[in-house]
């Protein structure tokens, strides 16, 4: 009698300490979590796929530094560059913003429904995009469609990677992250020559024909693990108010918010810093491409190493030093050649932020159901400062200056480093292990 009645009281002790790994016998671990292949052609098929997603979305708000420079040089010089600053701020806020409604959604299943919406707006954006006249008009189109699009993409398409992986969960979202590198590469250089050769208008439909052929091709190859509506993940529903509860959680959020606030400045305003530098014109039109490709370094190495050392510890470092690139970009406004440097330099810190932020969350998380609603509020602070930094930044530009803008987003930087490695600690702390 006895013996029938332990096993229940067993698994709800276990299910409260799931993130002691290290405490947890396999049988007992086995018990609690669900199967991740951690392989597999349909895992790898889904990697690729989710590669394309991302490329089309965070790859395209890395290109959006050729849009900031042709629209305060060319198309809107009347307007300010804090102005400017706003359309691309939007439009980071709310693809990561959305995740706090994509996340959920696809938490219950709704991977596809959720996806293709999300790419049908987007790619609609960018041929409205392409017959704005008006600055409302692109506020609107590129704004506030796009980032609806692209945030309604973002979250399952990194989401659905850690229902494959647990083991190599930093590798394989480093590789998927590497698409918005990707892209940072190939849309920048792809835009400047065909506003070049042809016009801005018919630059911008090409690159919408690119994105829904990157989208069809992504969404093709992904299979979300359990079949159409996606495993169902054991385990209670996801309190979030539980979340705020734990200090570690809390210091996360908090210091996602002060590193985004500082990290997407520089990479917005960098061809727009070339051109302030007397660079030539075609180095400037690979600065930004220059950058992008330096932080595939950035999202594949420090994964490899996450999954030994920790997402949530290495997190932590690389933005310290991301701060510190930033702080260099002081010495390189003397020269075309120590910018280019520092552009590659930053590139490699700042992009691991971006590649190792969900495999940090998904970390913390108490049960795999977790996963999605927890990376959907992490967004929402991604959001708020993305929505306000650049912004912020291109004010204190105008006004202060180059040098003043640089050190605000160094500090920030700074700040959020500092918030991650308590962070870290609190998280150790309570899973009684130095690797989080």
């Amino acid at each position: 009698m006895n013996h029938q009645q332990n096993p229940p009281a067993q698994n709800e002790q276990q299910e409260i300490d799931v993130e002691k790994d290290t405490h947890l016998t396999d049988h007992q671990d086995k018990s609690n979590e669900p199967t991740f292949p951690e392989g597999g052609s349909q895992a790898w098929s889904t990697v690729i796929g989710s590669w394309f997603l991302v490329f089309a979305t965070f790859g395209v708000s890395n290109a959006f530094g050729v849009f900031q420079s042709y629209y305060i040089l060319d198309k809107y010089p009347e307007r300010g560059s804090s102005e400017i600053a706003w359309i691309g701020s939007l439009q980071l806020f709310l693809q990561f913003m959305m995740g706090g409604i994509s996340g959920p959604l696809f938490d219950k299943g709704y991977f596809y429904p959720v996806v293709v919406g999300g790419g049908a707006i987007h790619v609609f954006s960018f041929f409205m995009i392409s017959l704005c006249k008006e600055f409302w008009q692109t506020f609107l189109a590129q704004g506030v469609l796009a980032g609806i699009g692209m945030g309604l993409i973002f979250v399952p398409a990194l989401g659905v990677i850690s229902q494959y992986f647990k083991r190599k969960r930093g590798l394989a979202s480093g590789i998927v992250v590497t698409g918005s590198s990707a892209g940072g590469v190939v849309l920048p250089i792809m835009l400047n020559k065909l506003i070049a050769k042809i016009n801005f208008e018919r630059s911008v439909q090409y690159t919408g024909i690119l994105i829904a052929g990157l989208l069809v091709l992504g969404i093709s190859l992904i299979r979300p693990f359990g079949g159409v509506r996606g495993h169902k993940q054991a385990g209670p529903k996801p309190d979030v108010k539980a979340f705020f509860k734990e200090p570690g959680y809390v210091l996360a959020c908090v210091g996602v918010f002060f590193v985004a606030w500082g990290v997407f400045f520089p990479i917005l305003f960098l061809q727009y810093f070339a051109e302030l530098n007397g660079t030539s014109a075609n180095l400037t039109f690979y600065m930004v491409a220059i950058l992008n490709g330096a932080s595939v370094v950035g999202r594949t190495l420090p994964n490899l190493i996450a999954d030994k050392f920790g997402a949530l510890n290495l997190i932590t470092i690389m933005c310290f030093l991301s701060s510190a690139m930033c702080f260099a970009f002081f010495g390189a406004a003397k020269s075309t050649a120590g910018l280019v440097v520092v552009a590659i330099l930053y590139g490699a810190a700042s992009g691991a932020f971006v590649s190792l932020l969900a495999p940090s969350i998904f970390s913390m998380a108490k049960t795999q159901s977790e996963v999605g609603t927890r990376m959907g509020v992490t967004m929402l602070f991604l959001g708020i400062a993305a929505l306000t930094g650049s912004p912020l930044g291109a004010a204190i530009l105008d006004a202060r200056g180059y040098g003043a803008s640089i050190a605000w987003s160094g500090a920030m930087g700074a700040v959020g480093s500092g918030l991650f490695g308590l962070a870290a600690w609190f998280t150790a702390k309570n899973k009684g292990q130095w690797k989080v």
